[in-house]
């Protein structure tokens, strides 16, 4: 945007008299004063920027700053100026959205989004320069912080006129402290303790506010008339598992099951716009895609001049299991009692004598036969577990607290061992206080469905292969931790560990090999801990540990275990008369600085578990708020890629290779950038490990070869006929060879080049992973016609067999031996070497980061083929290359 600039005349002279004599032009006072008004402008709504500035000509010095390194702004920067001739405050909730979206605060520098800019005014009305707030999120202010933020800059311009009088007086040798300057004093010590005491207070109602609606079990959310969400407590963000900036740009009906949202959407209508109290069931989906029932209760609100939704969503995933269970248990009792004979029985209570039909000794094993005993013996026959449970229940319908008696038992049958009974009855007489005299009821065996049921269950929560807890145990005892460490203020770790290698070892053994090493690892790993302590599988050859009861931030407890468990991978297991090495790979976080819930907890392990494979495996890292950051960047990276091919976004650059016998252009190699819509021009190094890691690097791959051979045929016709392009190949698409021949193939066809020009370079260590399979390939490609180079020569493997099965036309010498070659006379000597078995092998050599005339000269004296790098060029952009290729006929 352009800023009003004020005219120039005596408006600026008036300015610069007035703030000469406020003493603000001398660079070397310092304001003490000024400063803490700026501290204290910061403190009102917690802003990370602050200054008060002064306009001075055409610029606008900033004389007490917080927040930013500046201390002078331009013309087109100043804020000041766009105040001239106004005497009100100017507040930006989102400047974004406004007129000032084009000015240089908010499209660069500090990114502002929220601006509060409070003129400094003379009691003539002479603007001489503003208090100024700024925040990096949008934002509103109440009229409380407004008011605070108005004083602060009335009680700047009372402290200069202050400070002028004052000088006056001094010049004049009046005394200084005049009555009205005591008055003066006064009254800005009252207007700050005013300040203060409103600011304490509204942060002492804030404090209160928050604590509360965070202390809410269930999420407690407000909604605007516009359906924003305005404010929400702690428990909707761990409900549903956004990040406070991501909830405050979504609308509450993203959070809501597809199938739920047009009746969530009327219920909001019906509170909005017609001001009814609401209550509903919906779905949630949360941010792992996890949906739970929760029921959802809104009434109005009103807020300033506008209605509000003030709403609470309570999950009610346990209530709906619970209804579930009582069916199922329903069902199932019903079955057994269809299934099974009943054994009755008749306690006379006053005798405290039990009668029991035949059916009882039959249930117990015996041979049928009525029986009779004392209540004192059928007590003693339950489980010592049991027999409180059961001596409620009775003492429960004895005192009338209930008529009825039901509960379950173990009893020992006829061969001695335990048997569960559930008994139901009913009370049938009692005498005139209430007591009971008489119950009958009957009792079945249910041993078969308890063990069905212990069995069920502890499938549900158990791995089928190591038997160790699964993600559904995991995630219990995780929260029981995080619950049992808060109410005894102690700390727990949460491990994430990865198999190192498994697929490898899975795929060429076979997964009966791979599920033994699997069992072997469990119980190496569980050898690790305590008995206390939990070891789960989540699958695959993923494992978590729990360790509990470490003291707060105890990582020492955590390493131990760590390293114990590197060093219990390090051992060679035998399997199935193999002998196998694997290692492992920990993340660890730490509660509660990592974490308080399980979610945190889980992902900040999860993020150190990959930067430990990033830092090479085999070994164990604890979390840090970089790493978190590293993979944020990750994600940021690979999700702005997947946009990138289809808004063609990458570009190809190329740079020449050059003949050192003739000094002709040859050929060019295509090299992969990223025209960044944000951050500009990307070199690969910044996203082809994210290509690579999310199966990305398989479609740009083929992009790029399409490109260059479009390019290429171009270039044979305009700058030099027959010229050579080389393009790498990445893993990932070695691993498809069928996919990789028919990009191959048909970029041939459509950029309508001849084979031989095309040249496919790999690296040394991909051609010697699974070699057999790689020449299979490379033969068909080679029948094609197209030329193979292995890049990187010399950083791989020492063995070179490959070099005589593998159709190789080319290499290229690694730069990090061309760099110091007319220094370092082991370079040289790995030079002549690499030289003299290439061509004996009758392949051509290129060289490659060639930057320097004297590297230029000793490649030439040593006979090599070709060179690319600084000395001739970078690589260029293709109409720069055009040009100046085809001006100089391909050659310099």
């Amino acid at each position: 945007m352009s800023s009003t600039l004020p005219l120039p005349g005596t408006r600026d002279e008036e300015r610069l008299a007035r703030l000469a004599g406020y003493g603000v032009l001398d660079t070397r006072a310092t304001f003490p004063a000024l400063d803490e008004i700026v501290k204290r402008a910061r403190d009102v709504a917690g802003f990370p920027i602050a200054w008060i500035s002064f306009l001075e000509g055409d610029r606008e010095r900033l004389r007490s700053r917080a927040g930013v390194a500046y201390s002078e702004l331009a013309g087109e920067q100043s804020l000041a100026r766009c105040l001239e001739g106004a005497n009100e405050a100017v507040f930006v909730e989102d400047a974004r959205q406004s007129r000032w979206r084009d000015h240089p605060f908010v499209t660069g520098g500090p990114r502002a989004r929220f601006l509060g800019i409070l003129p400094l005014a003379c009691a003539d009305g002479l603007v001489v320069g503003t208090l100024t707030v700024m925040d990096r999120v949008a934002r509103s202010l109440g009229a409380q912080e407004r008011t605070a933020l108005a004083n602060l800059a009335s009680i700047v311009m009372a402290r200069l006129e202050a400070q002028r009088e004052t000088a006056a007086r001094e010049a004049t040798g009046t005394p200084v402290v005049a009555r009205d300057s005591v008055v003066l004093a006064t009254r800005l010590e009252q207007e700050t303790r005013r300040r203060q005491g409103a600011e304490a207070s509204l942060e002492r109602e804030r404090q209160f506010l928050e604590a509360v609606l965070d202390s809410f079990t269930s999420a407690f959310f407000l909604v605007s008339a516009e359906g924003r969400l305005m404010r929400w407590n702690a428990s909707l963000s761990t409900a549903i598992g956004y990040s406070d900036a991501e909830i405050g740009a979504m609308h509450p009906t993203d959070f809501v099951s597809p199938h739920d949202r047009s009746q969530v959407r009327s219920a909001m209508r019906e509170v909005l716009e017609e001001g009814r109290q609401i209550s509903i069931e919906a779905e949630i989906v949360d941010r792992a895609g996890n949906v739970r029932p929760y029921v959802l209760s809104g009434r109005p609100l009103r807020w300033g001049d506008e209605t509000c939704m003030i709403g609470v969503a309570s999950d009610v995933t346990m209530r709906k299991r619970t209804e579930r269970q009582m069916a199922r248990a329903k069902e199932r009792l019903d079955l057994a009692l269809s299934g099974s004979s009943l054994a009755i029985w008749d306690w006379d209570l006053k005798n405290n004598k039990v009668y029991f039909n035949e059916s009882w000794s039959a249930l117990l094993g015996g041979e049928p036969r009525e029986s009779m005993f004392s209540g004192d013996e059928v007590a003693a026959w339950n489980h010592a577990e049991d027999r409180e449970v059961f001596s409620v229940a009775m003492g429960n319908a004895i005192k009338g607290v209930s008529d009825v008696i039901d509960c379950e038992y173990r009893v020992p049958n006829a061969a001695r061992d335990w048997i569960w009974v559930h008994s139901r009855g009913q009370v049938t007489q009692r005498d005139a206080d209430g007591r009971a005299l008489r119950m009958t009821g009957t009792s079945t065996n249910v041993t078969k469905r308890k063990m069905a049921e212990e069995r069920a269950e502890y499938l549900a929560t158990r791995d089928a292969l190591t038997g160790l807890p699964n993600r559904v145990l995991l995630h219990d005892r995780l929260e029981q931790a995080a619950f049992s460490a808060a109410r005894n203020q102690v700390g727990f770790a949460f491990m994430f560990i990865d198999l190192d290698r498994f697929k490898t070892i899975n795929d060429s053994l076979g997964h009966q090999v791979g599920d033994e090493l699997l069992k072997a690892v469990a119980s190496r790993l569980g050898a690790c801990v305590r008995a206390t302590d939990t070891v789960a599988r989540l699958g695959g050859d993923e494992f978590a540990v729990i360790l509990e009861n470490l003291r707060d931030d105890d990582d020492e407890g955590a390493q131990q275990v760590a390293e114990k468990m590197i060093g219990a991978m390090a051992s060679p297991m035998l399997i199935d008369n193999q002998t196998l090495n694997t290692s492992c790979s920990i993340g660890i976080s730490l509660y509660p600085a990592d974490g308080r819930d399980s979610a945190a907890l889980m992902k900040n392990a999860d993020v150190a578990m990959y930067y430990a494979k990033e830092k090479g495996r085999n070994n164990y890292q604890f979390f840090s708020a970089e790493m978190n950051a590293r993979a944020q960047e990750r994600l940021s990276v690979e999700n702005y890629l997947r946009l990138a091919l289809r808004r063609n976004e990458l570009v190809l650059h190329y740079q020449p290779r050059m003949s050192l016998a003739s000094g002709e252009l040859v050929g060019v190699e295509a090299l992969i950038r990223w025209q960044h819509p944000r951050r500009g021009l990307l070199e690969p190094a910044r996203f082809i490990d994210v290509a690579e890691d999310s199966g990305l690097i398989v479609p740009i791959g083929e992009w790029v070869l399409d490109t260059a051979c479009a390019q290429a045929g171009v270039w044979q016709r305009t700058v030099r006929p027959g010229l050579k392009v080389s393009v790498n190949i990445s893993v990932g698409q070695v691993m498809d060879g069928e996919r990789l021949y028919r990009a191959v193939d048909g970029a041939l066809r459509r950029g309508g080049i001849e084979p031989s020009t095309l040249e496919l370079e790999l690296t040394e260590s991909h051609l010697m992973q699974n070699i057999p399979e790689k020449a299979a390939l490379l033969n068909r490609l080679g029948a094609l016609g197209v030329g193979i180079s292995i890049d990187d020569f010399g950083t791989g493997y020492s063995s070179l067999s490959y070099l005589k099965k593998l159709p190789v036309d080319s290499i290229k010498i690694d730069s990090s031996f061309v760099r110091d070659l007319e220094e370092d006379p082991n370079d040289e000597a790995i030079v002549k070497a690499i030289l003299a078995m290439a061509h004996s092998l009758k392949l051509s050599v290129v060289a490659e980061g060639v930057e320097t005339p004297a590297q230029y000269r000793a490649l030439r004296e040593l006979g090599c083929d070709e060179y690319q790098g600084f000395h001739e060029a970078p690589a260029l952009p293709p109409a720069e290359f055009e040009r100046r290729y085809r001006r100089e006929g391909g050659s310099r």
